[in-house]
């Protein structure tokens, strides 16, 4: 089918996109439906369009190869320059100029926008997605109020607060990670080499000698691993992929993120971190002066956990009607998931000083969250050593048995 690539002005705003239809007519008349008054229609050739998928491609990539350290100097550069009285196309170009090869195609996209007429929020809108919808929003602030070097400013503090969480978070657990990799690879060799020779000798020896105990339990798991070990292997394969899939679906997702809040030992966590992140952006988006309700959509777009954002969903309802943000936070799990924020939210409605307090609750659910995180990284190592060096132990304890059993036959 035909593609038509269309630019319309709808409510007084210009939008452009692509349509598929069977002809020009009818893509016109889809549009009309659409409530817009066309400017701009063509077809678009295959040529085109491949050129649209490959800048697809490409814009994917940007997400995964842009870091927010890379962003986050690049914004705090920018607020610089902005501050200094540098205008905001030249301070693009500046930027763009010594950020990283992927990151400087954005800033000079940008500034291409810019150039042409386009504000900042639409710029990051359409070119810099990887930008994040916390910072398009302070941006789209920061433009209304005229504090745009402010907002590049709280978008980089932002993105270092949540930088610094989980970097704490990957500290904490690199170690016993390594150990577990590490553990793994002796586990292989010993299955795949040394167990195999150990249960030869043995089972020569069990023809004219009564193996120990130890010695029949390492047969018998040496047997279970050769004969199932492939499904030992696919087995967590298949339920990661399983998970995957069933968070693709919005009320499963929902389910599976409430059930790890609650998980023994990472759950509370897992809720910790969840609690700081929702916390700190509300307060932060507040006190930048975004409204009350794009501060909570905002926040709800952003949150990695899908009980969270429902949570925040069901808050802007209330909000939006007319009711207070502590009556809306009473009405939802988050009274349970973060007690705290309940009391202070209901005592800071009143004198004013909502983002102080939902800032105050984030510095200290990040600071209980440093202590779990540390503590479970000291709990893991220990159990991680001890179940290793007990395998290993446990298979040279079952040989050394069989071999004083042989001793004590030949004797």
């Amino acid at each position: 089918m035909p593609k038509f690539q269309y630019k319309i002005n709808q409510n007084g705003s210009i939008r452009s996109g692509y349509i598929n239809s069977d002809s020009l007519h009818n893509a016109s008349v889809e549009l009309g439906r659409q409530g817009g008054i066309i400017i701009a229609l063509r077809e678009v050739t295959s040529e085109e369009t491949s050129s649209a998928f490959a800048q697809n491609i490409e814009r994917m990539s940007e997400r995964f190869f842009i870091f927010s350290g890379q962003i986050e100097l690049c914004l705090r550069q920018l607020s610089s320059l902005l501050h200094a009285g540098v205008p905001i196309l030249d301070a693009l170009l500046a930027v763009g100029g010594q950020a990283a090869p992927r990151l400087r195609k954005v800033y000079f996209r940008l500034a291409e926008k810019v150039r042409r007429g386009y504000s900042m929020k639409r710029s990051l809108q359409e070119e810099a997605s990887c930008f994040g919808d916390i910072t398009i929003g302070l941006v789209g602030v920061g433009e209304a109020n005229g504090t745009l070097d402010e907002m590049f400013r709280y978008a980089a503090d932002l993105m270092e607060r949540g930088r610094r969480v989980r970097s704490q978070i990957t500290q904490a657990f690199a170690y016993p990670a390594i150990v577990m990799l590490v553990a793994a690879g002796v586990s292989y060799f010993l299955v795949v080499h040394v167990l195999p020779k150990i249960i030869a000798f043995i089972s020569k020896q069990a023809k004219s000698i009564e193996l120990p105990l130890p010695t029949k339990m390492l047969l018998v798991v040496n047997d279970f691993i050769w004969a199932y070990g492939s499904y030992i292997v696919l087995i967590p394969i298949l339920l990661a992929a399983l998970f995957v899939f069933m968070r693709r679906n919005a009320a499963m997702c929902e389910r599976i993120d409430y059930f790890c809040l609650f998980i023994p030992l990472i759950g509370k966590a897992y809720r910790e971190h969840s609690n700081t992140m929702w916390c700190r952006t509300l307060g932060a988006l507040l006190q930048s002066g975004v409204g009350l309700l794009a501060a909570i959509e905002l926040v709800e777009g952003v949150m990695g956990n899908k009980h969270y954002a429902a949570q925040l969903h069901k808050i802007y309802n209330m909000v939006k009607q007319g009711d207070s943000v502590s009556k809306g936070i009473a009405s939802t799990t988050l009274a349970k998931l973060c007690p705290m924020v309940l009391a202070m939210v209901a005592v800071s409605e009143k004198s004013g000083s909502l983002d102080v307090s939902l800032l105050h609750v984030a510095d200290y659910c990040e600071e209980q969250l440093t202590r779990r995180v540390s503590l479970l990284g000291k709990f893991i190592e220990p159990v991680i050593f001890v179940f290793i060096g007990g395998i290993v132990g446990f298979i040279y304890f079952a040989f050394f048995l069989a071999m004083l059993a042989a001793t004590k036959s030949a004797i």
